[in-house]
């Protein structure tokens, strides 16, 4: 059974609100919003980054379909909110806009939203409760190979497949089968570099950055052991040979209670010979200075340790 949108989310045209029995006074009042010109909606909204998804919607003409972000954002990659989920995002007008794929020669002029015309196949389509979105793999298709680079469609397809929603085959697949697309050169640059296990993107543009950088390819998330098979802990990145594990800390891990949790487990892995080295998005907006430490802390490892003399880990497939 299709779970329906809640009808308060929904803006709809002020004429046949009007018509419904919802007076002029109400839709001024602080209870109604218009996020479109003509349209009104209420203001109860319990997901600001899906209300800003509905508000597209309501706009949406025939034959089109929600894509990009905000699909695979409805589908369950809630780290594809278009930058909404940023609080500096909320109420500057930071987040990207909404993308609606139109039928070709359709034309969509309204705050918030973009449009990407194109003929959609049905297989192209999914209903997501209610709404009508592209699917995951179409949606990785555009997101990819119109991305501003390559680090950012990496970024992108990681999230998808971390969500479990498509693969990287599914994707090659599908950009097999529509060459000559804008960006596909990007896509096919991309795909290579794809793992489903990296849990968030900043691990997954650190990672880009240490290849960059010439380091070797990196475990993404690996359990750790020591050599009696106890669970030392997972590392975000972990570079075996070095024995350099690189952890990002995201604004979670200034809270206490996870503050002391990665302190003791910092403390396990470094007891077991291994090296951490700590990232957090300063670092990243500064990456000069951090690929600098970061090697440093490789050069230093390969100088000095051998390998699994007291721990092990463990790889995890990829999706």
């Amino acid at each position: 059974m299709v779970v329906q949108v809640d009808a308060r989310a929904l803006a709809r045209r002020r004429k046949v609100l009007l018509a419904s029995g919802i007076t002029r006074a109400a839709l001024e009042s602080a209870g109604w919003t218009s996020p479109h010109f003509g349209y009104h909606r209420s203001t109860q909204v319990n997901d600001p980054i899906r209300q800003r998804i509905l508000d597209a919607v309501a706009v949406m003409p025939d034959g089109g379909a929600v894509g990009g972000w905000a699909a695979a954002y409805l589908q369950g990659a809630t780290y594809l909110d278009g930058g909404w989920g940023h609080p500096a995002a909320i109420g500057s007008g930071l987040g990207q806009p909404v993308l609606l794929v139109v039928p070709p020669n359709t034309v969509v002029n309204r705050p918030g939203i973009t449009t990407l015309r194109a003929k959609l196949d049905n297989d192209d389509v999914v209903d997501v409760r209610g709404i009508r979105c592209t699917t995951a793999i179409r949606a990785g298709y555009d997101l990819m190979r119109l991305a501003p680079d390559v680090t950012e469609a990496v970024v992108v397809g990681d999230c998808l497949l971390y969500a479990g929603l498509t693969t990287a085959e599914q994707i090659t697949q599908y950009g097999a089968a529509h060459p000559g697309r804008r960006g596909v050169r990007q896509l096919k640059k991309a795909l290579p570099l794809l793992n489903g296990a990296a849990a968030s993107p900043p691990e997954t543009r650190l990672r880009l950055l240490c290849l960059d950088a010439g380091l070797p390819p990196l475990l993404v998330n690996a359990p750790v052991f020591d050599l009696e098979g106890n669970f030392l802990g997972i590392i975000d990145l972990l570079e075996p040979r070095a024995g350099l594990g690189l952890e990002y800390d995201g604004a979670q891990h200034r809270e206490l209670g996870q503050h002391a949790a990665d302190n003791l487990r910092e403390e396990r892995l470094e007891a077991n010979g291994l090296a951490i080295v700590r990232v957090t998005s300063l670092d990243l907006d500064d990456s000069s200075a951090t690929l600098a430490r970061i090697q440093e802390a490789h050069r230093r490892r390969l100088f000095r340790y051998a390998v699994g003399e007291t721990w092990t880990y463990q790889t995890r497939a990829a999706a």
